[in-house]
């Protein structure tokens, strides 16, 4: 435990069976809000992110930033879920549960009968939330699914001009905050009515929800019998102005200004390359210059105008002075290891990353007064928490747990015997007890 002081999910438990991204980082956001998140492994080879880049190895050991992002704070077990025996001991973890998380294509869950109305007879007030593609109902439900899929579902793909996936995977991050809002909505509703409920999250609906403008302007056009194409959004939008990204020498910067209270302090700014906005009637008021017809005005000013100043760093400098939203785009590197407001609002945290070191890490971006979010760990090895979660939360005996170890229903990797070995004391824990089962199943 790496923020002692209990969150707001304290005393709720998570089934987590997901992978890669969406299901990883909704468990992600509940282990920060203080759940305590169980990540059921693939037997043997452990969750697919694990083999994802970039991947390090130190003092022998293999680990995935991808993973590391992802799982920190949880608690790994890996168990043959495909055996009867470890069908129980899912069962056995599932009465224990508040809510059960997946994002596996729709059908996999059913074939390996986890899906809801099977869980929900071993435990009739599970929360059960699924995360997929396209959902577990409609034409598409059966299409096995990526982001970048959603994006093209969804239309994100070709409202970018040029036709482009975002530079991060915008469908499993954005279906991942919907299914944590949707879990925490029902366990509102569990704590009221004693029910449980079914989740069905869809990327591409979460992705098609998110479109701000271009798809509005579509519908209110079409209700008046006007029917407009919407614009596509490159690095100026094509309907407000100033609003996008203009490049100068060194690098680029951001400006927005969407009301008429600061117009004539812009100008004042742009000098003479805004002398001919003055006059112009096309952008004399917002509602005038922030259309299609005339935003490009505005847009052609300014790029030139900041390709004129000596430096972005110049461009924002007077900008703020005038009191014209602005910023320099930042990089990823500065943002890590330089940016003050990263700093300050604890997005950049040093935690211990066992074999590896001191590791930064993201923060939380929940911030709760009372019942704070934060890092809550560092990404557990596969099936480092066998004996723990078995013995403290369902109650196993060692010999059952070393039993199970024999019979090839649990398994952890190397790392979590190497992890007791550099231990300066060793108590009975999940390392010890699993690593004799180890040695136990190699002498029969």
């Amino acid at each position: 435990m790496i923020e002692t002081k209990p969150g707001p999910l304290k005393n709720v438990t998570v089934l987590d069976f997901t992978w890669v991204l969406a299901g990883p980082h909704a468990a992600k956001a509940l282990t920060d809000l203080g759940a305590n998140v169980i990540k059921v492994e693939m037997y043997k080879n452990g969750a697919a992110e694990r083999s994802f880049p970039y991947r390090v190895t130190k003092n022998e050991v293999m680990q995935s930033s991808y993973s590391i992002n992802n799982n920190r704070g949880k608690k790994s077990v890996c168990i043959n879920i495909k055996t009867p025996r470890g069908q129980k001991v899912i069962h056995d973890l599932i009465r224990k549960s508040d809510v059960l998380l997946e994002n596996f294509a729709p059908g996999v869950m059913e074939r390996l009968k986890l899906d809801y109305e099977s869980v929900r007879k071993v435990k009739e007030d599970i929360v059960y939330c699924s995360i997929s593609c396209f959902g577990h109902w409609g034409p598409y439900s059966h299409k096995p699914g990526y982001d970048i899929i959603a994006q093209a579902a969804s239309g994100w793909i070709d409202q970018m001009d040029p036709s482009s996936q975002a530079p991060v995977s915008i469908g499993d991050m954005n279906a991942s905050m919907h299914a944590t809002t949707a879990i925490l909505a029902a366990l509102i509703h569990h704590k009221e009515t004693g029910e449980g409920q079914n989740i069905d999250i869809s990327m591409m609906d979460c992705l098609f929800c998110l479109h701000e403008n271009t798809l509005p302007w579509y519908l209110i056009s079409s209700a008046v019998n006007e029917p407009i194409q919407p614009p596509r959004v490159g690095k100026h939008h094509p309907g407000y102005a100033p609003y996008g990204v203009y490049k100068g020498k060194n690098g680029n910067i951001a400006i927005a200004l969407l009301t008429d209270l600061r117009w004539q302090a812009l100008l004042n700014v742009l000098g003479s390359y805004g002398t001919h906005l003055r006059t112009d009637p096309r952008v004399a008021t917002v509602s005038i210059r922030c259309t299609t017809e005339n935003c490009h005005i505005v847009h052609d000013a300014l790029e030139k105008w900041v390709m004129a100043q000596d430096s972005v760093e110049k461009a924002e400098s007077l900008l703020e002075e005038a009191g014209i939203p602005c910023l320099r785009v930042r990089g990823i590197v500065e943002l890590a290891d330089e940016d003050p407001q990263v700093k300050a609002r604890g997005m950049m945290l040093t935690v211990p990353q066992p074999f590896i070191g001191p590791m930064k890490m993201y923060g939380s971006p929940m911030k709760l007064s009372h019942t704070p979010s934060g890092i809550r760990g560092y990404a557990p090895f596969l099936g480092e928490h066998n004996y723990s979660v078995l013995q403290d939360l369902l109650e196993y005996s060692p010999e059952e747990i070393n039993k199970l170890y024999q019979e090839d229903i649990l398994h952890h990797e190397r790392a979590v015997e190497q992890l007791e070995e550099k231990s300066a004391h060793k108590p009975h824990t999940a390392q010890t007890a699993s690593s004799q089962a180890t040695v136990e199943k190699a002498s029969l």
